[in-house]
């Protein structure tokens, strides 16, 4: 019986990703409401994963319509159904509710908020040796970090770049490869807030130096706007 059930939220994913495919966000989300309903209370462990995907998914989809208490709702939803399991399914579904919760809570003005569910992330998955888990603690720490650059506080900002690069700077995956890309940039961008253009061109180099020659269109675009940023006068 519990294949079977399986395989029909399966099915209702599959249903749920040719929407998404289509954009029609709210024939979706609806299909997620549905996975939720007929399996979020079932016993069995594998249901109660696809269950909590669901809700994962649901809460990213209300996140981008600003329907921000119902995205909390909905990842909160899913970590009390992961809460206590260790496979690495049910890690991934809470570091991804977590990073997008924390992330909604920044929409919603409550940094601090934030701020403490990033370096939950960060605490509870650092070790992680999944590059699916890896690449949320790479978002968490690079959205961290943004979160700093609207405070305008640089050097906490900066660290959260380091940080990411320190962990993750040796990795071949493209998903992190990109996270990787991204704080260096923002890290150049950064050292040129404060006018401190030698360590901002370090930055620069060192994107450069890891992904010149990559034909990955988001790290191309990456280098362009280093080399520019290089050449664009710093005023002391």
């Amino acid at each position: 019986m519990s294949d079977a059930r399986v395989a029909e939220a399966e099915e209702l994913f599959k249903k749920a990703g040719a929407f998404s495919l289509q954009g029609a966000a709210g024939d979706e989300k609806n299909i997620y409401d549905d996975i939720v309903g007929r399996f979020g209370s079932a016993p069995e462990p594998e249901l109660k994963k696809l269950a909590a995907k669901a809700l994962v998914n649901k809460g990213v989809i209300l996140g981008k319509q600003n329907c921000h208490g119902e995205a909390l709702a909905a990842f909160d939803q899913a970590l009390v159904l992961v809460a206590g399991s260790d496979d690495a399914a049910s890690r991934e579904s809470s570091a991804i509710a977590q990073v997008n919760k924390a992330i909604t809570l920044g929409q919603q003005g409550k940094t601090a908020d934030a701020l403490a569910v990033y370096d939950a992330v960060v605490q509870q998955f650092a070790g992680a040796q999944e590059p699916a888990i890896q690449e949320q603690v790479a978002k968490a720490l690079l959205q961290k970090g943004f979160t700093y650059t609207r405070k305008n506080m640089l050097e906490e900002e900066r660290s959260c770049y380091d940080a990411l690069i320190d962990l993750f700077g040796a990795s071949q995956e493209p998903a992190l490869q990109s996270l990787i890309a991204n704080a260096l940039f923002s890290k150049g961008l950064s050292y040129g807030k404060a006018m401190h253009r030698e360590a901002a061109n370090a930055a620069y180099d060192e994107l450069l130096s890891r992904y010149g020659g990559s034909d990955d269109p988001e790290l191309k675009a990456l280098v362009g706007m280093a080399n520019f940023n290089k050449g664009v006068s710093y005023h002391f």
